[in-house]
Formats: structure tokens, C-alpha cells, sequence
């Protein structure tokens, strides 16, 4: 049984494009029609089925900076929340844990943020440690460090786990501070020439347990970690 399924795309300059985006949709053995209308940016696609924006935008990656997006934008926005759920879950899961051990008497502001950043490194690195192969792999197709030394895949796991003992019990926060800058810092800037670039790829975040594409969330975490980061380094030096 045929889908029809309707879809906004961007990117389009001319009828070459429209051309272009067609055929390669069509290329694809359950895609049986791609309509491409340049004037309104409408994709209208006739499959056996069906098929979500990661999964188009990365079939028409090869071909050109073209982004598939969902019509409705309310659809969007469940889309959105839907394809990154995997992620969602576990940043609520590292502040659920964070704000139960806070509530020990005693705690500080200061502690309920190294909980964060403790919590946010080990349970992210579980999911890192069930396929370091792979994990270094995908991660070093953003990473500039890796790209340069292909080892550091391999170790990342390792060192955000290190991380997320000292944080959680207080240990060495100065110096696992400033390793949080210096690993986070350039894997943010990688991040973001990739999405600027438009390249559709995995995020490396959570290992090879998900598959979920690269996008603006995993900068907010990195950025949210170094600023934490700098607070540290700058209360411990003044």
C-alpha cells in the first residue's frame, strides 16, 4: 500500500534543483513519486513507507544543501521532540538525579552544579562504553581533536567517565574543570561548522545505542558545560 506524504523543502534555486532533489528521491526502491514544486518549496512523496525529514535529508545530503523540513509546524515540533527523545530523556534523567541528591541536607548552589556536570559525563559515557569502535568512529566525524588523533575517540569514553567521578564526589574539580573546557570547547566549534555546513550525520552523544542526527541541542549541552566550567575556574581563582 502507497503513502502520500506532503513535506517542505528548502534550499531550491532553480528548476535543476527541483530536477535534481527528484530523481534521487526516486532512485530510492519505496519511493514510487517525488513531486518537487519550486515556487511554494512543497515535496510531495508517494511511497511504500513512510518516511520521516532525518531520513530524506539524508538521502538528499550527497546531492546538495536542500533541508527537509515538516509542513505543519506544529508537526514540527512533535517531529522535533520525537527524533531527539533519546536525548531529551536522559538530560531530564541527569537532572532528576541531580536535584534528588541536592536535596541532602546540607548542599549548596555550587553542588547541585557539580551534580549536573557530574551525572551529565557518567551516564552520557554508559552510553559511549557499549561500542567505543563505533562510538570513535561516528565522533570523528566532528571532533576536531580526533580528527587529528584518531586514539582520542577511543579514550573520550574513559575521560568523560573519570569526569563524572570527580564532579559527583568532589575531587579535583579544578583541573577536571579545565579538562571539560579543553575537550568541550573544539568539539563545540566541529559541531558547529558541521551544521552550518548542513552535513546531515550522527550525533556521537549517546554511543551507537541511538541514532540521532547532529543539531543545535548537542551545542546548547556542550556550551551549558563549559559555562558551568568557566564559573568553577573562576571561583576557585577568585
Amino acid at each position: 500500500m502507497n503513502n502520500k506524504n506532503t513535506f517542505r523543502i528548502d534550499g531550491m534555486t532553480c528548476e535543476g534543483c527541483v530536477a535534481t532533489i527528484k530523481t534521487k528521491l526516486e532512485l530510492e526502491a519505496s519511493i514510487s513519486e517525488a513531486v518537487v514544486e519550486l515556487a511554494d518549496g512543497k515535496l510531495e512523496i508517494v511511497s511504500e513507507k513512510n518516511y520521516d525529514v532525518f531520513e530524506l535529508n539524508k538521502i538528499l545530503s550527497p546531492v546538495g544543501s536542500y533541508r527537509v523540513s515538516n509542513k505543519n509546524k506544529s508537526i514540527h515540533i512533535i517531529d522535533y521532540f520525537s527524533t531527539y527523545k533519546p536525548i531529551f530523556i536522559t538530560l531530564g534523567l541527569v537532572l532528576l538525579l541531580s536535584i534528588i541528591t541536592f536535596s541532602r541536607p546540607g548542599n549548596t548552589f555550587n553542588d547541585l552544579l557539580r551534580f549536573i556536570m557530574g551525572y551529565f559525563f557518567i551516564i552520557f559515557s554508559f552510553f559511549k562504553l557499549q561500542n567505543i569502535n563505533q562510538f570513535a568512529i561516528t565522533f570523528a566525524n566532528y571532533d576536531p581533536i580526533t580528527k587529528r588523533l584518531s586514539k582520542f575517540g577511543l579514550i573520550y569514553p574513559f575521560i568523560e567517565l573519570f569526569l563524572g567521578v570527580m564532579f559527583l564526589t568532589g575531587t579535583l574539580l579544578l583541573f577536571s574543570n579545565i579538562i571539560t573546557l579543553i575537550i568541550l570547547t573544539p568539539q563545540s566549534y566541529g559541531i558547529y561548522k558541521k551544521l552550518k555546513s548542513k552535513d546531515i550525520i550522527n550525533c556521537a552523544c549517546l554511543g551507537s545505542s541511538f541514532s540521532v542526527p547532529l543539531s543545535n541541542l548537542t551545542v546548547i549541552e556542550n556550551l551549558t558545560m563549559c559555562i558551568m566550567a568557566i564559573y568553577f575556574i573562576t571561583a576557585s581563582i577568585i
